[in-house]
């Protein structure tokens, strides 16, 4: 195996023939640092004379015939995301988040498991930042298709009562303060998440793996929130299903496993919003 590493940090191991596809498609440069068992120190894989050199071609098989056509190359590990600096990083995005949303079992066994986290995270935040923009602007349109409230409402009332002028303020936080929300909500359903899978014996991995998974989870779903009226719950729902096909790859368990980590992850969140509201309930109600 070889360890690959860019700009201090590292990008993980690869096999011999995994680096040399790298290096064909773009995705590694011959300044990259590598290292392999027997080295004293990292040396740019220009120096390796193993993946420099042209590999020796099979011998056929007897009785096998030739053929012209040249074969196809295997496809090489990683999100388009992990090469957005080849790609672009809109192209990048739109592909990857287009893989996760369509094929979360593909995306998740190309998925990277080491290296620098700055990649997921950045993915994350744009596209959970886009999904709760929409999402405010949606419930501005829908705070002014509403029937007007009755002259009279108790404090409870009240309490739920979503007014234009409540929308407009809630569109404005997201979008100046809608990154840090991003980040730390996916963050902390990272850390709830691995707990409970950890629970369920189903956690392989390290932490950053799963932070991995719900970074590119939530931040390809919640693109779905430009759908209108269906965005929210669809998000919501394949989320929990991107969620569940991650972390059974991610971590190398069983589908049951992860499934009944993100089962106890969305009982859990169930269960504290229905005490907050049976709380402030009570709250108002013995005023």
């Amino acid at each position: 195996m070889i360890h690959i590493g860019r700009a201090g940090s590292k990008l993980g191991s690869f096999s011999e023939e995994e680096v040399r596809r790298g290096l064909a498609s773009g995705r590694f440069s011959l300044t990259d640092l590598g290292w392999k068992e027997g080295m004293a120190n990292w040396a740019p894989l220009s120096q390796f004379p193993e993946l420099t050199a042209p590999p020796e071609p099979e011998p056929p098989l007897p009785g096998e015939t030739s053929s012209d056509e040249p074969a196809q190359p295997a496809e090489p590990a990683g999100l388009p995301w992990d090469d957005r600096r080849e790609r672009g990083g809109i192209k990048g995005f739109w592909l990857t988040a287009r893989m996760v949303l369509t094929s979360p079992g593909e995306a998740f066994a190309r998925m990277l498991q080491a290296g620098s986290l700055s990649g997921p995270m950045l993915f994350n935040l744009i596209g959970g930042w886009f999904g709760m923009v929409i999402a405010g602007i949606y419930a501005i349109v829908i705070t002014r298709l509403q029937p007007a409230p009755a002259k009279e409402m108790t404090q409870l009332q009240q309490l739920f009562y979503l007014s234009p002028d409540m929308a407009r303020q809630a569109l404005r936080l997201y979008i100046v303060m809608g990154p840090v929300i991003v980040t730390v909500v996916v963050l902390a359903f990272s850390v709830i998440a691995h707990l409970f899978l950890m629970l369920a014996g189903g956690a392989n991995k390290p932490f950053h793996v799963t932070l991995r998974v719900m970074c590119f989870s939530y931040g390809s779903t919640q693109l779905l929130q430009a759908l209108p009226f269906c965005g929210s719950p669809l998000a919501t729902v394949w989320l929990m299903v991107c969620c569940v096909t991650g972390l059974a790859i991610a971590h190398g368990t069983t589908t049951g496993r992860a499934a009944t980590a993100v089962a106890l992850f969305v009982g859990a969140c169930i269960a504290c919003c229905v005490g907050a509201v049976l709380l402030v309930a009570a709250n108002y109600g013995a005023r």
